[in-house]
């Protein structure tokens, strides 16, 4: 088959037939997107073929490969990527206008085919997203592991966990150093611009020591080897705010990036969620769950802080259904205050019509990736929690390092 130029798709229609070359593209959209839902099907017929194959032994390679480029190159691809794939499919329109303006094509014609590119580079897209990451869409669930005990759990057990997170959060708080003016904006829940002390006040500091925690968790087991990316500042942080994006992974470049103005009871736990992406952990209530094992199993105050904050959730949930009264009286007025700022929401009326449109745009990639909930499965981490405490519950967990099974 010979190659073609764009300005081929264009030709006008002999006879009002369909150009060669709009053919070939159409077929081949439609050709690589039945190979992307046959690779999507297969994947959801064999998940304990994919925990085997891929998300322990493929995948490990492919983040681990990719921090080596990413290092060498110094600059964030990820965004570089996207920009190119958004300019190109602007200038495609640009150009298709003049065409028009010109009298060389049709107008209708013209979006036809760009159409047909959107669906052929989507599909391929797709494929590659699979190959590189979704395909732990599929892996097998972590609530079936041993490290859980999926059971409904007893009143005096739920009052238990209730404890040890009501605990977590006001012991962390405590011991988060009273000597550095950083503590005050801590506890304010601002962001600080002094530099001085490096274990608290840098971002790099805080990835260090979420990586360090990553490393010593023996739960996600070898995927915890190795030297992955570190995060990195998104370039774009006001678009990503404009989202509600704190953090994210893009697995075409093993990338983890960040929001450059988060706050720091908000930076810890972030960047342990797009962290357990990277690691392979792709469905929501699992990032969650790890992120928050990994904060709170952390050396440094500030991220266990985080940690055991995120989980005030689970104590939200007990609390309407009845178990446990009000906790925030007992968590103490600092924490109070953090938590309003967590769930504080200040995006105004355009940035709450943009962030419900990427809710719905994200909850259709999740389901199109099988997670039946779409975006609600992410409240499936308040189960897990449960259920990681009843099988560890004589262990301690949540305390020091991850425990054995």
């Amino acid at each position: 088959m010979s190659e073609f130029e764009p300005e081929d798709l264009l030709d006008d229609y002999d006879d009002g037939g369909e150009s060669p070359s709009v053919r070939r593209l159409y077929w081949s959209a439609v050709r690589w997107l039945l190979v992307a839902l046959g690779i999507q099907t297969f994947a959801g017929l064999a998940p304990g073929l994919i925990e085997t194959i891929y998300s322990r032994n493929i995948y490990f390679y492919i983040p681990r490969l990719l921090a080596k480029l990413t290092r060498f190159v110094g600059l964030p691809l990820a965004e570089g990527l996207l920009g190119l794939i958004v300019a190109v499919f602007i200038l495609w329109g640009v150009w298709s206008v003049l065409r028009h303006l010109q009298g060389k094509a049709p107008i209708v014609d013209s979006i036809k085919v760009l159409i047909l590119y959107f669906i052929w580079t989507a599909s391929i897209m797709f494929i590659v997203f699979k190959l590189m990451w979704g395909l732990n869409y599929q892996r097998m669930v972590l609530a079936d592991t041993p490290w859980f005990d999926s059971r409904y759990a007893k009143t005096e057990e739920l009052t238990d966990i209730s404890n040890r997170i009501i605990n977590g959060i006001r012991s962390n708080y405590g011991s988060l150093p009273g000597n550095n003016p950083f503590n005050d904006q801590l506890r304010s829940g601002e962001a600080s611009n002094d530099q001085t002390d490096l274990a608290l006040n840098r971002p790099d500091d805080i990835a260090q020591a979420i990586e360090l925690s990553f490393r010593n968790n023996r739960l996600i087991e070898n995927a915890a080897a190795g030297e992955v990316a570190p995060p990195k500042t998104i370039w774009s942080s006001n678009l990503s705010k404009l989202l509600g994006l704190r953090s994210f992974y893009l697995p075409f470049t093993g990338e983890v990036f960040y929001q450059a103005d988060l706050s720091p009871i908000e930076l810890p736990f972030a960047i342990a969620r797009a962290k357990a992406y990277q690691r392979g952990y792709a469905r929501e209530d699992e990032a969650n769950f790890v992120a928050f094992l990994v904060c709170t199993s952390s050396a440094s105050p500030v991220v266990r802080y985080s940690g055991y904050l995120y989980a005030a959730k689970v104590l939200e949930e007990l609390k309407r259904s009845g178990i446990i009264g009000d906790y925030r009286s007992v968590i103490g007025e600092g924490p109070q205050q953090n938590l309003d700022r967590l769930r504080g929401d200040s995006a105004g009326i355009i940035g709450g019509m943009t962030r419900a449109a990427f809710d719905l745009l994200f909850n259709f990639h999740l389901q199109v990736n099988r997670v039946a909930r779409g975006i609600r499965s992410g409240d499936g981490d308040v189960d897990l929690i449960i259920y990681y405490y009843l099988k560890n519950k004589s262990q301690s967990p949540f305390v020091g390092s991850s425990v054995e099974p």
